[in-house]
């Protein structure tokens, strides 16, 4: 529809398990009607993607409890351009073997800085996520198009 808005998932993934996250999410965000979803490697993503979208789900493996470095690549691409994808609607994710919830914490703090509108929680897998982690995924991935269908923000 002309009338869909978009969701861009961008995620780094050492082992596979971040990137099933990443499909979780896409699938309830599918589940919502007048919502798209591109899903990438954040190695991917050029700024006109991120700008385009009507809001984000960022994903990234636990790299010594921070986030890998391919995303934070991303972000700094993404600096340049704040002003455009300030206050829309982001969901964070994250996977490993420990020092998951400090990836999410680091992927937070810098994500802060773009002003974002939080669908809150993020979600955090130990391991290859199972049918629990990835219905957790499913339904947040569903909030985030909620989110994204009832919120309104200014492009400046």
């Amino acid at each position: 529809m002309a009338n869909d808005k978009k969701i861009l998932i961008a995620y780094a993934s050492r082992t596979g398990s971040t990137e099933k996250l990443a499909q979780a999410i896409a699938d309830g965000i599918r589940k919502v009607g007048d919502v798209s979803v591109d899903v990438k490697r954040a190695k991917d993503v050029k700024p006109e993607d991120a700008v385009s979208a009507d809001g984000y789900a960022f994903g990234s493996h636990s790299a010594f409890e921070y986030m890998g470095g391919e995303l934070k690549l991303l972000f700094e691409e993404l600096y340049n351009v704040r002003n455009k994808v300030s206050g829309k609607p982001v969901l964070l994710f994250t996977s490993g073997h420990g020092g998951q919830v400090a990836a999410l914490e680091s992927m937070d703090r810098v994500v802060g800085v773009f002003n974002p509108h939080w669908v809150k929680p993020g979600v955090a897998v130990e391991g290859m996520p199972g049918e629990a982690d990835r219905a957790k995924a499913m339904e947040m991935g569903a909030k985030l198009a909620d989110a994204v269908k009832k919120y309104k923000y200014i492009i400046v």
